[in-house]
């Protein structure tokens, strides 16, 4: 059993301050319409993680804070335990005690678990496992077909919700391995195609065979000695014969001469020894020289096709830095990236066949898990038919007796192509009517028979024994919406037998429910001094029948008050909920 017992609300949309205290297990808010009773529906929608923005935030305040407070019964012995302990949230003080909250500024949200700070996956988690939200909207949600199949699966289970996301996984597989498949065969040529290319340049580079990174610097100098190698040779050789000439003018004999001058100086004046060392280097320096130019010829002694050659070879350099870079090392860091990439390319390009072996494979096993699916959901439907039926007898239908032995709620099972929710399509059709077949909902079913529907789905839900399954407290917003009379007396009876099972926190209108219900709060909006003020006050015992009179009161403004009609129907409604509840108690 789960249940809500302190609710507190600050600063949310019109709500400056309410604080709630709950000690029951049916729960009804009533006040008139603005008043801001869904605002509290929205409240809570919010403390369990839905989207909003700093709109929600009382104008003129800082910040809104929502924070409950829930008793869970069977905290200590549930998985739920597990989770709080696994993610940081247990807590010492009181083992059955949940508290969440969550404040909302202009910077955004922020949420705590038992006094630890939690996110937003943490608060939805728990939605799914303490509280069944349902809003206004939740009529049109299930006039589409995607919510029917849901609500059928929420039915089975644990293990059908195992089968359900087992083959959603596998079929997110199957989807994988066929868009593979499907840019595999539109990107063949393209990737044929840069593999070809890639191919090219790696064996053009690799011809090459760059193996000397100074190369063309080399080949560069070689060249120009060639292309001016006639210059070159008369240059050296007239070197040569200057040095060494066979009159006495050559150089080596004039440097002689002055070292002999030098060496003769040197007895007479010391400054000269530096210079005669000087003219020593200089003697030798010029032998050597005259050495390098009397062999310079045989060193470029080459001919016209060598020249050629070192053309060809710095051409293909070119050619090479034109493409893949501006020096040999460009070339060189290029030619590993590509290699790298050719590498990669042929390991993803896997051949059609084995795609295609492979997507045959998985739509064998896809199909067969979809069969399974098809085959469960056909044994839920029957029980979940005659299980929906046997509540909506309760809610003021005909009932199947007046159908002449037909459901009033049957499940059409539409074969489909694949998809993300199996081979089928599910359906719910209705009728009313003895005299009319079933039809889909959207067709047949008014505002009112579809609250109905919607309350017998949420009993059947509430009340199924399944293992670890922990109760969940209710939210009701207007579930009675477009019923009354006889059928809102039905209503309430059912909303008073689930809270039995579950708390159930209603907004309505309805006095017949509100009757019903174990504690009664009224909602009010004042506006002082152009300041909007809601407040909340809970009814007592003494005041149940006033309070039911007041809505049974269309003009709350008339001058006489509540009629004394009103009181009267309030006071027999309050009696007539009491002999209900006997009964229910003694049948119990």
């Amino acid at each position: 059993m789960v249940m809500l017992t302190q609710l507190t609300i600050t600063n949310f949309a019109i709500i400056d301050q309410i604080d709630f205290i709950f000690k029951n297990d049916f729960i009804v808010l009533t006040g008139e319409t603005g008043a801001g009773k869904s605002v509290i529906a929205d409240a809570i929608d919010f403390l369990f993680g839905s989207r909003t923005n700093s709109d929600q935030i009382k104008t003129g305040a800082g910040k809104a804070v929502v924070e409950g407070i829930f008793f869970v019964e069977a905290l200590r012995t549930t998985s739920l335990r597990d989770w709080l302990e696994k993610n940081g949230f247990e807590n010492s003080e009181n083992e059955n005690t949940l508290v969440i909250s969550r404040e909302l500024t202009s910077q955004g949200s922020k949420a705590r678990i038992n006094g630890s700070l939690a996110n937003v996956s943490h608060l939805l988690f728990l939605r799914r496992h303490i509280v069944d939200i349902h809003e206004q909207s939740e009529h049109i949600e299930l006039l589409k077909l995607e919510k029917q199949l849901e609500i059928l699966d929420s039915f089975g289970g644990d293990s059908h919700e195992n089968l359900v996301n087992e083959y959603k996984q596998s079929f997110e597989e199957y989807q994988s391995i066929k868009s593979g498949l499907n840019n595999h065969l539109s990107n063949s040529a393209e990737l044929t195609k840069k593999q070809s290319l890639l191919e090219f340049e790696t064996e053009e580079i690799k011809f090459a065979q760059i193996n000397d990174l100074n190369e063309e610097e080399t080949l560069l100098a070689k060249r120009e000695i060639l292309l001016n190698k006639k210059d070159l040779l008369e240059n050296t050789s007239l070197i040569y014969e200057i040095i060494n000439s066979e009159n006495q003018n050559n150089l080596i004999f004039n440097l002689s001469q002055i070292k002999k001058l030098l060496t003769a100086s040197l007895e007479f004046d010391k400054s000269f020894e530096p210079y005669l060392e000087t003219i020593e280097n200089t003697i030798s320096e010029t032998k050597e020289l005259s050495s390098f130019t009397n062999s310079y010829s045989g060193s470029i002694d080459c001919n016209e096709g060598d020249l050629d050659e070192i053309e060809d070879r710095l051409d293909v350099f070119y050619d090479l830095k034109r493409k893949y870079g501006k020096t040999l090392a460009d070339i060189l860091e290029y030619y590993k990236k590509i290699q790298m990439e050719l590498k990669e390319l042929k390991s993803i390009n896997v051949s059609h066949e084995d795609l295609e072996k492979s997507f045959k494979q998985k739509e064998k096993e896809i199909n067969i898990l979809a069969q399974k699916l098809t085959g469960a959901r056909e044994n839920l439907t029957q029980k979940f038919v005659d299980r929906i039926n046997e509540e909506l007898q309760t809610l003021g239908f005909g009932g199947v007796e007046a159908c002449h032995g037909k459901p009033l709620l049957v499940v059409e099972f539409t074969p489909c192509d694949l998809s993300f929710f199996g081979k089928e399509q599910i359906q719910f059709l209705f009728t009313a009517n003895p005299d009319e077949p079933p039809k889909p909902l959207l067709k047949v079913a008014s505002g009112g028979e579809l609250s109905r529907i919607m309350l017998a789905i949420k009993s059947i839900a509430c009340c199924r024994d399944l293992p670890q399954q922990i109760s969940q407290t209710m939210i009701l917003d207007e579930i009675d919406m477009g019923v009354s009379g006889e059928i809102a007396s039905s209503v309430a009876k059912k909303l008073y037998k689930i809270s039995h099972q579950t708390q159930i926190l209603c907004i309505t209108h309805q006095p017949i429910i509100c009757a019903m219900a174990d504690t009664h709060f009224v909602i009010e909006k004042n506006i002082l001094d152009g300041i909007t003020h809601v407040t909340v006050k809970e009814v007592s015992q003494n005041e149940k029948a006033e309070a039911l009179a007041t809505l049974l009161t269309p003009d709350k403004k008339r001058k006489d008050g509540i009629t004394e009609d009103a009181k009267l129907f309030a006071r027999s409604l309050l009696e007539n909920a009491r002999k209900i509840k006997e009964k229910e108690l003694v049948f119990n």
